[in-house]
């Protein structure tokens, strides 16, 4: 069995997984402007236009020197190699900045928003190219340096998964630069343009504007809530690869962004009443989602874990660890608030949102929800893929954590 596993994980997958999402999402972008979703259009798109180029080019410039602007910078927690990144702090005045240049460009030319609907296949076609590039320079980079004391895997694995943990590129954290500034202002600047463009193709839509803006709500708390984000596995276990950074450079442009995609050319037919209970829902959760990250940010940073939650004081159980070298360290597993009700609350409520979010395309298929579909079947995978790694870094006080917090995502049931 281990070595069937072995196969699958290290020679099959990743190539699969690589051939399979980069060409999938040429072909899905069609599908949700309602173009002809074939393997002729799809090639003949995915070179981009100089529409296409000039954008995404202007977006990489734009998220790059933000992250050499003035601001306030500090150093991340200690990954798994022991290395501590310095990130730049600046994320809120990059996202307004960012919204208030796109807003004048639409007053500008009113009708940029249907010029980027119907370039959409194209700009993702780019940002292929560039994300796959740049992918291709973090693998060659990456064992010229040959920091990593791991076993040599199949190439294709490497390149999926990344070689370093924090690589930088003309003193520009990668992950930070991929993730935070290109992959998620990408998906708010294009919510918004599908939006203008429905509505200048529909009229105004009840159903329409709450899925734009319940997504405009959760990125923006993203933004707020960026340092949080330098603390999750993404950032401190999860290399600089295929799966990171294209995954953000070109599927949240493309399968993020689908719902409002869709409903450009296919007008969402949902009632007054059910867009209103997902927008409260989408509140709901996007707020639930925030408290039980902040949560852990406040014991993270407390001293000796000594902080308040649910106004009593935060119960933690002490555990052990060894790094590579071999040494001792001790930490504390958080078992009371959110993180005493499930292991993975946060997961949950991420589910949720992205549920309020696709229910406004309600009556449209199925086709609306494969983001919370496709986002329900990662998280769950990462759960278990997140305590593989918890069980093997933490021995029986993972197992003890485990006995105190039995349920992962969803209290009572798993």
């Amino acid at each position: 069995m281990g070595k069937t596993y072995d196969i699958i994980r290290y020679h099959v997958a990743p190539p699969l997984l690589i051939v399979g999402f980069t060409c999938g999402v040429q072909l899905l972008v069609l599908v949700g402007a309602g173009q002809p979703a074939t393997l002729s259009v799809a090639l003949s798109r995915c070179w981009g236009n100089t529409f296409s180029w000039t954008a995404v080019i202007l977006l990489l410039k734009c998220a790059a020197l933000s992250l050499h602007a003035p601001g306030p910078s500090k150093y991340g927690p200690h990954s798994s190699d022991k290395s501590r990144p310095l990130y730049t702090l600046n994320g809120v005045a990059y996202y307004v900045t960012t919204l208030l240049a796109f807003s004048c460009l639409l007053a500008l030319r009113p009708d940029l928003a249907d010029a980027i609907h119907q370039s959409h296949p194209e700009l993702v076609g780019t940002l292929n190219l560039v994300a796959l590039a740049l992918c291709l320079w973090l693998l060659i980079d990456g064992k010229r340096r040959a920091q990593s004391d791991d076993p040599p895997r199949p190439i294709m694995y490497e390149f999926f998964r990344g070689m370093e943990l924090h690589p930088r590129i003309l003193g520009v954290d990668v992950k930070q630069w991929t993730n935070s500034r290109v992959g998620l202002m990408a998906w708010q600047l294009l919510v918004i343009a599908f939006f203008i463009a429905g509505v200048r193709r529909n009229g105004f839509s009840a159903a329409a504007f709450v899925t734009m803006i319940l997504q405009t709500i959760y990125l923006a708390k993203f933004y707020y809530w960026e340092w949080g984000y330098f603390q999750t596995l993404d950032i401190t276990l999860d290399r600089a690869g295929y799966y990171i950074c294209w995954g953000c450079l070109v599927l949240v442009p493309s399968l993020y962004t689908f719902t409002s995609n869709y409903l450009v050319t296919h007008p969402p037919v949902a009632t007054a009443p059910l867009a209103a209970a997902a927008l409260v829902l989408g509140l709901a959760s996007v707020l639930l989602n925030y408290r039980v990250d902040y949560e852990k940010l406040c014991f993270r940073t407390a001293k000796d874990g000594r902080c308040h939650l649910w106004g009593r004081p935060a119960q933690f159980l002490e555990a052990e660890y060894k790094d590579k070298q071999g040494r001792v360290h001790r930490t504390r597993l958080l078992v009371s608030g959110s993180w005493g009700v499930a292991r993975h609350l946060n997961y949950t409520f991420e589910i949720l949102s992205a549920l309020a979010w696709s229910l406004p395309a309600m009556g449209l298929g199925i086709l609306p929800f494969l983001y919370v579909i496709f986002l329900t079947l990662l998280l769950v995978h990462r759960v278990y893929r997140d305590e593989e790694k918890c069980q093997q870094k933490y021995g029986s006080s993972w197992q003890a954590y485990c006995r105190l917090v039995p349920y992962r995502l969803l209290p009572w049931i798993f």
